[in-house]
């Protein structure tokens, strides 16, 4: 699978090199700020003449991006992809003790892959970090497992969700002081560069910018409820709240925390939450709640007839929608408009937590660890 997913990564990148800056522009958006960075700007303004729309994400990011800023753009932009694939490729290679399945399982998100691929977003590189830190967290390696908390949480600030699964492991304090650490560490980075004034405004601005962004509604669950039953927006924070309610309950179920069963359960739960609740979850986003998904399917869903239902709804409208294989009318007409996409996210999530919620009289809760992971 490694060579498929590098040529893939290499004709993709020449694809849209080719066809111009507009075509990678979400690139532009990531590698740009950086000089701005340096000249102590603010990066929340809109600068056309490097990129069309704002940038959206933390000052630390625009530094990080800084040695890919300054390389040429065809090898930017084709180290930004590579980067972003591996990260996530080796992850899923650590996720299954077998290769039989993890070659599955690469198989299964290839075409969310290759969506967040061709728009050149951070979506697999998120995704791989939140895996690679339930993966430290099951091999015991606290200061990784925090490492890759703060760089998902400083890529997109809902990535920080995954620290909810540092309850499930022993050394809590230890585990969430190695993550705070890092979290502190990250924060400050850019005083590498810039002044304090200039600190305190870049994160001023990029406060701002996150609560703007927030008014937009797309392809979540407050997107499904608002195009289908005129849901005010307004209330949109009581179904994120109750969202997390949800999510947070099971985690009452103590005598749970220690069982592998249990602590996948949560990954999978975790990984779709942070896609179907962010109102402004775009296609390419998906990655990270088909990982979930795939990831639940490999486990569990495949032993049973609803588990291979619910395989099938989610590869025909989650996976397939983004692709030519729908037509683009009917896309326009119900897919985009009903936030169709969305649907068979939620549904997985609700099973999903079904599960955790009865987890007690779940038939498989009682299965064996079965070496979680390919190294454990």
């Amino acid at each position: 699978m490694g060579w498929l997913y590098a040529v893939l990564t290499v004709f993709i990148t020449a694809q849209h090199y080719l066809k111009g800056p507009g075509s990678y522009n979400n690139y532009l958006i990531f590698v740009k700020p950086f000089f701005n960075l340096l000249s102590e700007k603010n990066l929340y303004l809109e600068y056309p003449n490097y990129y069309q729309d704002t940038y959206k994400y933390s000052p630390t990011f625009a530094l990080f991006m800084g040695p890919l800023a300054v390389l040429p753009t065809w090898l930017g932009l084709f180290l930004w992809n590579a980067l972003n694939n591996a990260v996530f490729y080796f992850a899923a290679r650590r996720l299954f003790p077998e290769a039989r399945r993890q070659a599955l399982f690469l198989v299964l998100v290839l075409i969310d892959v290759l969506t967040a691929l061709h728009n050149a977003q951070a979506n697999c590189l998120l995704a791989g970090l939140m895996l690679w830190t339930y993966i430290h967290l099951q091999n015991r390696q606290a200061a990784w497992a925090g490492l890759c908390l703060s760089l998902a949480a400083f890529i997109k600030v809902y990535g920080i969700a995954i620290g909810l699964l540092f309850l499930f492991y022993p050394g809590f304090w230890r585990n969430t002081l190695w993550a705070a650490a890092w979290l502190a560490l990250l924060a400050l980075a850019p005083l590498l560069v810039v002044s304090w004034p200039a600190f305190l405004m870049l994160y001023q601005g990029w406060y701002a910018i996150v609560r703007e962004s927030a008014t937009g509604i797309q392809l979540s669950l407050i997107g499904i409820l608002q195009s289908w039953f005129g849901f005010p927006l307004r209330l949109r924070g009581v179904v994120q709240a109750v969202g997390l309610g949800l999510l947070v309950f099971p985690v009452l179920y103590r005598r749970a925390w220690g069982e592998a069963a249990y602590r996948r359960l949560y990954l999978a739960s975790l990984l779709i939450f942070v896609v179907i609740f962010n109102q402004m979850a775009e296609s390419p986003t998906f990655i990270i709640a088909v990982a979930g998904f795939m990831f639940w399917f490999l486990h569990y869903g495949r032993r049973s007839a609803p588990g291979w239902l619910l395989f099938w709804f989610v590869f025909l409208f989650t996976s397939l929608s983004a692709t030519d294989l729908l037509p683009h009318a009917l896309r326009e007409a119900y897919f985009d408009f009903y936030k169709l996409k969305a649907v068979p996210m939620v549904i997985a999530w609700m099973v999903i937590q079904g599960q955790l919620l009865f987890y007690h009289r779940w038939p498989v809760a009682g299965e064996p660890a079965d070496s979680v992971l390919a190294t454990t």
